[in-house]
């Protein structure tokens, strides 16, 4: 039986949300949590989550130090960030912090966002079943 990986998605745009939720609605083995504010995920963190997709432009806390947060408490858990930033110092500040990947809102972007957590579950997969970290 294969493992259910919890993932936690934190966008306060409903509509986007949505759209994230349904695009990963779609894989196996992932049960997706939506949160709309950077505390309201925090306070769920230690569900232990194997993902979190962060939005950088949260109403009550940048992305920046949500991620820097996640970093500090819960290494191990895998970030994506899906952000409608295009910035290129924004994108190797994230990267310098040991995001998984990053992805710019697009049309194309729910596309991408599949394929990116797809990989992710069998790199946790492979992880899992030799138990290297």
């Amino acid at each position: 039986m294969k493992k259910i990986y919890k993932t936690f998605v934190v966008e306060d745009n409903r509509t986007e949300g949505l759209l994230l939720q349904l695009a990963l609605s779609e894989i196996l083995n992932l049960e997706v949590k939506m949160f709309p504010t950077a505390q309201s995920l925090l306070e769920h963190l230690v569900e232990n989550p194997a993902i979190v997709i962060v939005d950088l432009n949260l109403p009550d806390m940048m992305g920046l130090e949500l991620i820097k947060i996640i970093r500090e408490k819960y290494p191990k858990i895998r970030i994506v960030v899906v952000s409608a930033q295009r910035d290129m110092d924004m994108l190797a500040k994230v990267q310098a912090m040991g995001i998984y990947n990053y992805l710019v809102k697009s049309e194309d972007c729910l596309v991408y966002l599949h394929k990116v957590i797809e990989e992710l579950l069998i790199i946790l997969e492979y992880q899992q079943t030799f138990n290297t970290h």
